[in-house]
């Protein structure tokens, strides 16, 4: 007869060897060269062996090494027999994480059952569990898309652009570029770039929307006058819905034989083979739209931009990828292509929607059409100079996907239950996913209220409770597996250096109360005002930079005292350490807010010394405050 806690704790055990196991063979692959053949179908054995071998030296009866050994190799096959067009390596990966989730969750709620505490201290414990529960699908469903850069062996879908100068065909192009009080040399540069585009059948069309200056969008429109016919320039106030609202009004305004719509923000600088290049996927008539990626210039000698440009970079070289194998890419509302019979047939953009971009996608899948993400850089935008912008920008990508999820959550349902659409269940699960995982940013941010308490409740009742040998090995495997798989990627697939792999890490951890914020508001609000990015040169506030993130800075602050304090009154590495020791990790990921808005800060001031200036007035503030006119971040 089996005890169920050691059969659970010996398979929780099991599987995180496993997964550190295949996190090793998946790093030695990909710094050797995937065009190496290391790999074999014997590895799946391999990896079983040592597990058992590990779970058979720590004592536990042969019973559980043979049924824990049988189930490591029946997903295994599984994983093989699914997961096709990727490594070995790669197939282990994914599915002895899957394992490693699943039993961590099993083994979680026995531990909290078994362990003797106080009621209260048992039921915060259990307070947790459900909100665990809710992000174990995202969380899988994340991790695929992330890692699958790293073991696949050939994408299937198209992901590059197609070669130059083989275009035989030349369907009307029309360019829009919305603008809200944007600087005029910031735009101006973004038209002159768009003017110099190899391809001999395209239109401009620039719509300004609610500029109230007119030293703001005259110069602009008369830059369109000087660049020719081809270039038309809209000023239009009042007009509702933001940016969508501008779009909105280009489409209608847009003329009878154009074919496809592309989308420029006003701060990036195309490169003249955007069109050519990208084109020659629409003589498919079942695509959509092509994206090509965000990038950014300006960035090299600023570490505060440096480490927000790796921190962006990530996504666009894992997720988006993963996503265009399962046809279920982003429109990511700039440097992208559009059908224009694909748009009108969506309805057009979503003027109720902080993302109003990736929200079309959804309906353009919906609608039967199909779409491809390349993997090359067409143009180059700016990164926002301030931590404040920073966090404005995300906190609307954050919010939006939120939005996109509660709007249209009936198309993921079963067929049965769902709101009719053409889209496959591949689609359905990344386009969910999508708006999930950032729902699940919010709710769990539960933890941190829950696990302080639970902390208090702990140290109150004066709970010396022992971490059991598996929660020691299997916390070990998480915070060295999960470093190694994004240094990893970083190092392989961005070809980005340990410090920068580090910056990017600290930039993204100095967003995660504005990623809980967004999401939780979402959950409570369906509409908000635009947040716009300031648009222009920032003046340096010194340590008035701070007050952007006092939130950030108090919670991180009474985090990081509490987890402490729990070290200094209770002895041993019990329980009571283990909690402690992640708040403590969670104050220092609220205190990088602080430490990214200084850095900006810092480097302002720097680039604000070593630069002249022409200054002008700016009519909404009084007349004694100037600033600068030369940058814009759009989203």
């Amino acid at each position: 007869m089996f005890n169920f806690g050691e059969l659970i704790t010996a398979g929780y055990i099991y599987s995180a060897v496993s997964f550190a196991l295949s996190v090793l063979l998946i790093t030695v692959k990909n710094l050797i060269g995937k065009d190496k053949h290391y790999y074999s179908l014997i590895e799946y054995v391999n990896v079983n062996i040592v597990a058992a071998l590990s779970i058979w030296v720590m004592g536990y009866s042969l019973p559980e090494i043979l049924i824990l050994s049988a189930l490591g190799v029946t997903t295994m096959v599984i994983a093989h027999k699914v997961l096709k067009n990727f490594t070995i390596a790669g197939r282990l990966l994914l599915v002895t994480y899957a394992l490693f989730t699943l039993f961590g969750m099993i083994w979680g709620f026995w531990f909290i059952t078994s362990i003797d505490v106080s009621t209260v201290t048992r039921v915060l414990m259990y307070i947790g569990y459900p909100i665990l529960f809710m992000t174990l699908f995202g969380g899988i469903i994340t991790a695929f898309e992330q890692w699958e850069v790293l073991g696949k062996v050939k994408w299937e879908r198209p992901n590059a652009p197609l070669p130059a100068g083989e275009l035989k065909n030349f369907p009307r192009v029309c360019l829009q570029v919305p603008a809200y009080s944007e600087p005029p040399d910031v735009v101006i540069g973004t038209l002159d770039s768009i003017a110099k585009l190899d391809y001999p059948n395209f239109e401009v069309m620039v719509i300004d929307n609610n500029t109230k200056d007119p030293n703001l969008w005259k110069p602009v429109e008369a830059h369109c006058a000087k660049l020719g016919e081809r270039f038309r320039f809209f000023h239009v106030d009042p007009i509702k819905g933001a940016k969508a609202g501008a779009l909105n009004f280009a489409l209608r305004h847009t003329h009878s034989d154009v074919e496809i719509i592309g989308v420029v923000d006003s701060d990036y600088q195309v490169e003249p083979d955007f069109l050519d290049r990208l084109v020659g996927y629409f003589e498919d008539p079942k695509i959509g739209f092509v994206q090509s990626p965000h990038d950014y210039r300006e960035w090299e000698q600023n570490l505060y931009l440096k480490m927000c440009y790796w921190e962006y970079k990530y996504f666009f070289e894992t997720i988006m990828p993963s996503l265009n194998e399962r046809d279920a890419t982003l429109t990511v509302g700039t440097m992208c292509l559009i059908r224009k019979r694909a748009l009108e047939d969506a309805g057009g953009w979503s003027e109720w929607c902080q993302t109003e971009d990736s929200e079309l996608s959804i309906r353009i899948h919906a609608a039967g059409y199909s779409s491809v993400y390349t993997n090359e850089t067409f143009g180059r935008g700016l990164i926002p100079e301030t931590f404040l912008g920073y966090k404005k920008q995300r906190f609307r990508w954050t919010f939006g996907p939120v939005q996109e999820l509660k709007h249209h959550f009936r198309l993921y349902l079963p067929k049965f239950m769902a709101k009719p659409s053409a889209m496959t269940r591949l689609q359905k699960v990344h386009h969910l996913n999508h708006g999930f995982g950032y729902l699940n940013l919010g709710i769990g941010s539960l933890f941190i209220p829950f696990g302080l308490a639970a902390l208090v409740s702990i140290v109150l009742h004066h709970e010396v409770i022992a971490v059991p040998k598996a929660m020691w090995i299997t916390s070990l495997v998480v915070l060295v597996c999960g470093f190694t798989l994004r240094w990893l990627t970083y190092h392989v697939y961005l070809k980005c250096s340990l410090k920068d792999t580090v910056g990017a890490f600290i930039a993204n951890s100095a967003l995660t109360h504005t990623y809980i914020v967004a999401s939780i508001v979402c959950m409570f609000k369906n509409e908000i005002a635009w947040q716009r990015t300031n648009k222009f040169k920032s003046l340096p506030l010194g340590l008035g930079a701070i007050s952007s993130v006092q939130t950030e800075t108090i919670i991180g602050i009474l985090i990081l005292a509490l987890g402490g304090v729990s070290f200094l009154l209770l002895p041993g590495l019990g329980l009571h350490f283990m909690l402690g020791s992640v708040m403590v990790l969670k104050g220092f990921e609220y205190l990088a807010a602080p430490a990214m808005a200084l850095l900006a800060e810092h480097e302002l001031q720097k680039s604000r010394e070593s630069e002249s200036f022409v200054t002008k007035p700016v009519p909404s503030r009084s007349p004694n405050q100037y600033q600068p006119i030369k940058r814009n971040i759009t989203k």
